[in-house]
């Protein structure tokens, strides 16, 4: 009933605010759309204007390019075409004449047959290339072993093709590396076949040429104010602009060869300093000519101006639409307050009530739908009152009981906190004391950390003649349960070394298996307990003879990690646990026996620091890591071990939860 009178103020609340939305759909809404229908219509307008308009400037100045790079071509056709005898006649004497012999080419005063036939040193020069595509001799030093076949697959085969072939081989103009200007090559094989003659020749006409290209591309640039640069580059394996000296990045280097492979164009925004810069790329495709088979074409616009012209549209188009808002708001206000006067008069009285003032009640004045509404609001508190002074009985009634039951609770769990923690000094009391360990193993830390009040791990250690025997125990499960399982794996160890006379460490492995198999059996829980989990445990057990620096190791599931001259030895423990053979045939664990010397380091352990989440994804720490750490810092003082490991599982584990009870031990032979 109390739901009911709830929901019907909130639909007479609703009622006021559907007449002030039929207001704002009627008068508001349209004006608004309206105007930013018109201002996103200009704006995107606006900007697609300037946008094609610097494609457009773009697109004729790549066409230009294009074109004065078809002239040079043209030029540079009829130079070479008077360039070709002269390079075949040098080419011929040098190896008809000059390298006939090849015994010692690779020593020959080559500025000296270069100065006997005439060349100009500024302008020609010679090379020697031997079959490993290596330069072994040339007049110029810059390019002395060079290995030509770095230039990439197709300059590799090139030259193999001219040791084959044997044939004189001339080309158009290319760029040379080091000095970024034109030059002619020639290649021809000697007589013996071992060497390639190549000739490179510069030439001032095709300097010129490219001197006059250079100044008409960038004039191309300086007529147009938004375009920074334009440039084009050739060469696909080492982009390369054909017009200036400039410096290309790694990233633009390998975005510069991505449109020689894929032959396409694209343009992309990079920002420099508060500069919005449109780096546009157009490949071109030139089958006409040796110097380049494709270029690629990159302009620089800036935009920053065009962008603080939209910049400005936007912000007219926000005053205007800010200024409409505010008269159509206040005429609106105006127009409707003789409406929602009385209709906010009305919600003062609702807040109230919501507030817990039930005595409150509407003004009722007029003879209109509002006082209609105020009629029946005032019956509805009438009755809500009433209902409410019953329900707030009833709350008392419950809140009461709700304390009594609290109280009973917190005194069951205190009774239950109490009986865990006398079970936690039963099971201390079963751990070896501080001073006896120190004594059964003088230099040895023990990294003991319980994951609830009582753990299901727990450490073991006795003496027997000139024997050391020491176990780290993880029984399955946690709290409670992996106690329980404590106190059970404690006894039977105590029962094979003392009743047994046990000494060997998988003889005392297969009387502790028996023993807890047996009290399981005894038990009857069908080799499980009451939490659901396995019954049973892993253990690494080590008996120390100090006497005959003997060591034997028998695991359960567990591992023995030895450290000798910087470099860790894993013993594997057998591949099944203590207990968790409940009604089959019990197998027999495996005796590792070695001989020890000063100076080793033998570490056993349970899972829970390699099962520990941290870091900073939330990952296991893991047994690889583990071994790492271990092998890292096992040269720092035994003593201080301890508390390294204990550091950086902290930092590890940081707000995660400890998930699994830990033990390590540490023990140094001396």
């Amino acid at each position: 009933m109390l739901y009911k009178l709830i929901r019907r103020i909130k639909l007479y609340y609703m009622r006021k605010t559907t007449i002030f939305k039929q207001l704002i759909l009627n008068v508001v809404i349209p004006a608004v759309s309206a105007l930013l229908i018109l201002g996103a219509f200009n704006y995107y307008q606006t900007k697609s204007n300037l946008v094609e308009s610097i494609d457009t400037k773009n697109k004729m100045i790549s066409e230009e390019i294009v074109h004065i790079t078809g002239y040079m071509e043209v030029a540079l056709e009829v130079v070479e075409h008077n360039m070709n005898p002269v390079m075949e006649a040098y080419s011929n004497k040098l190896v008809h004449n000059y390298f006939k012999n090849t015994d010692n080419i690779e020593y020959d005063d080559l500025n000296k047959i270069r100065k006997e036939l005439g060349m100009d040193p500024e302008m020609e020069d010679i090379y020697i290339i031997n079959r490993e595509g290596v330069i072994v001799n040339s007049t110029f030093e810059a390019d002395l072993g060079l290995n030509l076949f770095s230039f990439g697959k197709d300059h590799e085969q090139m030259i193999n093709n001219i040791f084959e072939k044997g044939e004189y081989v001339i080309e158009r103009f290319t760029i040379e590396k080091n000095t970024k200007r034109l030059k002619k090559y020639t290649y021809q094989p000697t007589v013996d076949g071992k060497y390639i003659i190549e000739l490179g020749i510069y030439s001032g006409q095709a300097d010129e040429i490219i001197n006059y290209s250079k100044k008409t591309i960038s004039k191309l640039s300086q007529n147009q104010p938004s375009v920074v640069d334009a440039d084009i580059f050739i060469s696909k394996d080492r982009p390369i602009s054909l017009t200036k000296d400039v410096e290309l990045s790694e990233n633009e280097i390998l975005f510069m060869k991505e449109r020689f492979d894929k032959q396409d164009s694209t343009k992309i925004l990079r920002k420099h300093n508060r500069q919005k810069l449109y780096y546009t790329y157009l490949y071109i495709h030139r089958a006409n000519t040796d110097l380049y088979k494709g270029a690629v074409i990159r302009i620089i616009s800036d935009r920053t101006q065009q962008d603080i012209l939209l910049r400005n549209e936007l912000i007219k188009f926000v005053l205007v639409f800010g200024l409409t808002m505010v008269i159509v708001i206040v005429l609106l206000y105006r127009k409707t307050k003789v409406i929602t006067s009385p209709i906010k008069r009305l919600v003062e009285k609702v807040t109230r009530v919501t507030n817990g003032h039930l005595d409150e009640r509407a003004d009722v004045i007029g003879n209109n739908e509002i006082t209609t509404l105020s009629q029946k609001f005032n019956s509805m508190i009438e009755e809500l009152e009433s209902y409410y002074n019953e329900l707030e009985q009833k709350v008392k009634d419950r809140t009461a009981e709700v304390v009594r039951q609290k109280e009973e609770i917190e005194i069951k769990n205190k009774h239950i906190t109490d009986s865990i923690r006398y079970a936690q000094r039963i099971q201390n009391a079963i751990l070896p004391p501080d001073n006896f360990v120190k004594q059964l193993l003088p230099n040895s830390f023990i990294l003991y950390k319980p994951k609830d009040i009582v753990s299901g791990d727990f450490y073991w250690m006795t003496k027997k003649n000139d024997l050391a025997i020491y176990a780290a125990v993880d029984c399955n499960g946690h709290g409670v349960p992996g106690a329980f399982m404590s106190i059970v794996g404690n006894n039977q160890l105590n029962y094979a070394v003392d009743i047994k006379k046990a000494r060997k460490a998988s003889i005392i492995l297969d009387y502790l298996n028996e023993g807890v198999v047996e009290t399981l059996r005894e038990k009857g829980n069908k080799n499980e307990n009451l939490s659901g989990v396995k019954d049973g445990m892993d253990l690494a057990l080590c008996i120390i003879d100090y006497k005959n620096m003997k060591l034997q190791f028998a695991g359960a599931n567990n591992p023995l990690c030895l450290i000798r001259d910087n470099e860790l030895i894993q013993i594997k423990g057998d591949k099944q646990p203590i207990g968790a053979n409940y009604g089959k045939e019990l197998p027999k664990f495996t005796n590792h026996e070695m001989d020890i010397q000063k100076g080793d380091i033998l570490y056993i352990f349970s899972d829970g620091y390699p099962d520990q989440f941290g870091g900073h994804d939330g990952r296991k720490f893991m047994v690889k890591r583990f071994r790492e750490l271990l092998l890292k810092i096992h040269k720092n003082p035994i003593e201080e071990q301890e508390k390294i490991l204990e550091d950086i599982l902290e930092e590890w584990r940081g707000k995660e939860e400890q998930v699994d009870d830990i033990i390590i031990i540490g023990v140094k032979i001396e």
